[in-house]
């Protein structure tokens, strides 16, 4: 029971984290939408920060996958 919780409270906390990760995505990716939309060169920090969140995503993403199939073998 209490491993159920764990993966439960792990999943939420994770999710959680995703989406904020994707808001903070969302912001260095309009800019560089609007470096491409102004034919302008993007900021490479913008660019920078847009890998390293999506990166972190996609890490987040997968662990989130093991746990849910972990769980779902629990239940």
């Amino acid at each position: 029971m209490s491993l159920k919780r764990d993966f439960a409270k792990e999943i939420r906390m994770i999710s959680e984290e995703i989406q904020l990760l994707e808001i903070k995505r969302s912001r260095s990716q309009a800019a560089l939408i609007e470096s491409i939309i102004s034919k302008q060169e993007p900021n490479p920090e913008d660019v920078q920060y847009f890998r390293a969140f999506t990166s972190q995503i996609e890490v987040k993403r997968e662990r989130l996958q093991e746990l849910t199939k972990s769980l779902e073998k629990l239940l």
